[in-house]
């Protein structure tokens, strides 16, 4: 062959592969261009991503400082609801102390309202027992004014008995004084007449005389026999009635003792019931204060639970119900996404 077919022959292989070659060029040209707008549309959308990555950032950084002030918040208000907690712990345990004294009081006042009760009946016992004795010593008095009474007329009739005793001692020593008075003026009267001892004036004295004298002898001996019994009957009588009037006395001074003594318990129990209502009163007035106390902390209470129950509620449900909380909560979710999507 010659060169010319040569060349001819070459030429014609080579336009193909050059053909090829252009088309490869062209399509590696498109390619590239399609890879540098990939690149441009990837470095774009990393700098998009980039920016959203920084807002998202910043927004969870917000996210995160609003959600630690909530929490803040949220402990600040758990410390305030244990504060009030533990004010409704103390008031309640308050209110349980002052029941407790309540019922202690009241405890109190139902025991000295029975003490005041049986000293009350203690004392209208020993009043009727006062009005008793005051009854049988108005008796005994009258009794005693009767004895001595009697005593009186008795010691009158001992001292008349006695009076008229030495009026007859008296008249018998003047009869006998009178009788041998007599006698002696009449032996006189007969030795100086001269008499003799045989005249019948001599015998009728020498007989009556001596019958006379034993005459008065006997009754002088009656007389006085009738004066010793009579004087033992005095001596009898009168100790009889000095050992009543001492037993009088006895029972006077037993019954002044009894009444000193009655007198001084109805004075102890007037002063103990005194007392037990002065305590009443008293108690009852700290009751009544307590009452009041016990009140008051229950208006105290019932109005602190109204306030916790009413305001915290609404701050619970405004709380929950907030856009914050909704936008927190949202904002969480995307951060939570972006991690898992990362």
């Amino acid at each position: 062959m010659t060169m010319s077919e040569e060349s001819q022959v070459s030429s014609v292989g080579f336009d193909p592969l050059m053909s090829d070659l252009d088309e490869k060029k062209q399509s590696f040209r498109r390619n590239v261009l399609c890879l540098a707008s990939e690149l441009r549309e990837v470095r774009s959308r990393l700098a998009s991503q980039e920016q959203s990555f920084e807002r998202e950032a910043l927004s969870r950084q917000e996210a995160e400082s609003k959600v630690r002030r909530m929490e803040e918040e949220l402990i600040g208000l758990q410390r305030r609801l244990e504060e009030k907690g533990g004010e409704l712990q103390a008031s309640i345990s308050a209110s349980e102390k002052c029941l407790q004294q309540m019922d202690a009081l009241k405890s109190q006042i139902m025991i000295t309202q029975a003490t005041a009760d049986t000293n009350v009946a203690s004392a209208q016992s020993v009043q009727f027992q006062c009005l008793a004795l005051l009854k049988e010593f108005d008796e005994k008095n009258c009794s005693l004014k009767e004895n001595e009474d009697r005593v009186n007329r008795l010691s009158e009739r001992l001292n008349d008995l006695q009076k008229d005793l030495q009026a007859r001692e008296y008249s018998q020593k003047q009869l006998r004084d009178d009788v041998t008075k007599i006698e002696r003026d009449i032996t006189e009267a007969l030795a100086k007449s001269g008499l003799s001892k045989d005249s019948e004036l001599r015998k009728l004295l020498d007989v009556v005389s001596p019958k006379n004298i034993e005459n008065i002898n006997k009754l002088l001996v009656v007389k006085d026999e009738e004066i010793g019994n009579l004087r033992d009957e005095i001596s009898i009588m009168s100790a009889h009635w000095e050992l009543k009037a001492k037993e009088l006395e006895s029972q006077l001074e037993k019954q002044r003792r009894v009444d000193q003594e009655l007198k001084k318990r109805v004075l102890k129990l007037e002063f103990c019931l005194q007392e037990s209502r002065s305590q009443t009163r008293k108690l009852q007035r700290m009751g009544g204060r307590r009452d009041k106390a016990i009140k008051e902390l229950k208006e105290q209470l019932m109005a602190k639970l109204h306030q916790k129950s009413g305001p915290s509620g609404n701050r619970k449900q405004n709380f929950w119900e907030s856009p914050s909380f909704k936008i927190v909560v949202s904002m969480s979710m995307l951060i939570l996404v972006v991690f898992s999507k990362r």
